[in-house]
């Protein structure tokens, strides 16, 4: 048999520059991605609140920050881990929503009147079957099922009335969404004259809402949380492995292409945007059952949010960029700067604006700044 020849050092030596120069360059994409941003901002934020003690000593921060001492210790319980889930899991239901109808060139602005209004919707249906003064014509459990399904099923016509104007009519999403808040805002307060209708005789719906898996252990974790995990698996299967998820990316990259190559993108933007909704009104439920009663105020700014953590996870506001575990991690840090706002401030309410504000305006800075290395880099 003929021997081969033994390597040359020279092509060995060529093989080891290439494998290094492709794993720097995959550490470079890494260190560009939003993602990897927002996570090592978060071990910075949680460094700084488990050092607050050491900081409290500081003259200037312990005139200025009242308790500041005592952050790690609340923080860290267990009681306000538990706490910061639920509204992490809150906030992410309807931000990732949101982040399809982003990704696809859009945008949802009613998602915070969305909220209130199915939350309305429930109450309404579920106390005309279940009436805490009368005689009932089901089970509060057979009622609280019916009233979630009209809430959604509404949630659903609503998202596809927006997704129709949008691309049959060509108006603007902006105008769109944004006239959907007003009038859904608007519908929230008359259903029942301004005033919020009561929910605390339906237990299943409140243990959906603030229940607890594994509860009474130290791994207890909130249903709304594990109901998150199931709604980010499938969104995150839709958009990475589907020819659908290829396709909301491709008409939010560039729509007119994507229209001459055949996509139908009346059908994409309609899903887009019956997602969106279809997610607002689970968190409308789940708010409903959290503050055990449908609240014609509940939703108000909460549009702001999930573009705030849609946009700080990395998605682009002029479409076809987002991730659903980028999008999940703009939820933690948005939620981890508020509850920390919130344990430090005498007055944090005033101050949430500002802290939404001012990520919302620094992640679109990041953003931008990447983008623009990106395009030198290429």
């Amino acid at each position: 048999m003929p021997v081969s020849p033994p390597p040359d050092d020279s092509m060995l030596g060529v093989k080891v520059i290439k494998r290094e120069n492709r794993i720097g360059s995959g550490i470079a994409r890494l260190l560009l991605a939003r993602e990897a941003s927002v996570v090592v901002v978060l071990i910075i934020l949680f460094v700084l609140l488990f050092l607050s003690p050491q900081l409290a000593t500081i003259g200037y921060l312990s005139q200025h920050i009242a308790g500041l001492a005592q952050v790690r210790d609340n923080f860290y319980s267990q009681q306000n881990i538990q706490n910061m889930l639920l509204q992490i899991a809150l906030l992410s239901v309807y931000s990732i929503g949101e982040t399809v109808v982003i990704i696809t060139g859009g945008i949802d602005l009613s998602l915070g009147s969305l909220i209130g209004f199915s939350g309305m919707v429930l109450g309404m249906v579920a106390v005309h079957f279940f009436p805490q003064n009368g005689h009932p014509s089901m089970s509060s459990g057979e009622a609280i099922l019916i009233a979630i399904a009209v809430a959604l099923a509404i949630s659903i016509a609503v998202g596809a009335l927006q997704g129709t104007l949008v691309d049959k009519m060509k108006l603007p999403a902006f105008v769109v969404t944004l006239a959907s808040l007003v009038i859904l805002r608007s519908q929230a307060l008359v259903i029942n004259q301004q005033l919020p209708i009561t929910l605390s005789q339906f237990p299943s719906l409140l243990h959906l809402a603030d229940g607890h898996l594994f509860a009474n252990t130290p791994f207890a974790i909130p249903i709304p949380f594990a109901l998150l995990i199931v709604i980010a698996v499938i969104a995150h299967v839709i958009l990475t492995k589907t020819t659908l998820g290829r396709y909301l990316y491709s008409v939010g990259s560039n729509e007119q292409a994507s229209r001459l190559s055949g996509i139908n993108v009346s059908r994409v933007k309609l899903f887009a945007y019956t997602s969106s909704a279809l997610l607002g009104g689970i968190a409308g439920v789940l708010y409903a059952g959290y503050g055990a009663q449908g609240d014609p105020q509940a939703g108000v700014g909460y549009e702001l949010n999930a573009v705030a953590a849609t946009v700080i996870g990395g998605a682009s506001l002029f479409g076809g960029q987002g991730s659903i575990p980028g999008t999940i991690l703009g939820a933690v840090l948005l939620q981890v700067l508020l509850n920390a706002i919130n344990l430090t401030l005498s007055n944090p309410s005033i101050w949430q604006g500002s802290v939404v504000g001012g990520v919302l305006l620094m992640a679109v800075l990041v953003g931008a700044v990447q983008q623009r290395k990106q395009g030198q880099g290429s």
